[in-house]
């Protein structure tokens, strides 16, 4: 049985961690997805420290489809992920606006009567 090269075995694992952290990424696995992040920055890790000559000599099948596949993971990881923060902005921004009403003690007529009120003004009213 053929020894996996050093590029083959690092390409091969920060695939797996790519995969494993967007399989967390979809199902929305919140822990999870923080420890397949934690892994995927040491495989990439693993993968940066390997030699100049070990990325650019010529290489074999096997490194050829570990690379294949490593990109594939992280172009699927790259779009899922930015899904992901796609739904936690519109989150957030609806989360915002939903908040600013809260806190908007509303509009006054001349006379000082409310034209609405909100939770706001209950509250400046009780503090």
């Amino acid at each position: 049985m053929k020894r996996k090269s050093s590029l083959d075995s690092a390409a091969s694992v920060l695939a797996r961690a790519l995969e494993r952290e967007t399989r967390a990424a979809r199902c929305g696995a919140l822990t999870e997805l923080a420890d397949a992040a934690a892994a995927k920055q040491a495989a990439f890790a693993e993968f940066q420290a390997l030699q100049p000559q070990e990325l650019c000599e010529n290489h074999t099948i096997e490194e050829r489809e570990a690379l294949r596949g490593l990109l594939a993971a992280a172009n699927e990881n790259a779009v899922v992920l930015e899904a992901v923060k796609l739904v936690l902005d519109s989150t957030a921004a609806r989360l915002q606006a939903i908040l600013s009403a809260v806190a908007d003690p509303g509009t006054y007529q001349r006379g000082g009567a409310a034209t609405r009120h909100v939770m706001a003004a209950r509250i400046n009213a009780i503090a």
